[in-house]
């Protein structure tokens, strides 16, 4: 084998191990979870200069929003459908 021969079989190798180097560090795409959505959320909101009460106020529907529904009572007091 010359010398072109063995320059070029070393950059198509170099070339193709970078390519494929590339290739394998890109994280695999996902969705964010409900708690890390909450958190961008909080991030965002700090960094847009409200007043204290405007921030309060859009940190507590944030919060608020991230948390279980409250079920009350009020359906016992209703009569039952029943078939």
């Amino acid at each position: 084998m010359n010398t072109t021969a063995r320059l070029l079989l070393a950059a198509l190798s170099a070339t193709a191990i970078a390519v494929l180097t590339g290739c394998a560090s890109h994280p695999e795409l996902r969705s964010y979870t409900a708690e890390e959505t909450r958190q961008l959320q909080l991030e965002s909101i700090q960094r847009q200069g409200l007043s204290l009460d405007e921030y309060e106020l859009r940190k507590r529907v944030i919060e608020r929003s991230a948390s279980p529904q409250v079920i009350t009572e009020v359906a016992e007091g209703l009569p039952a459908i029943k078939g």
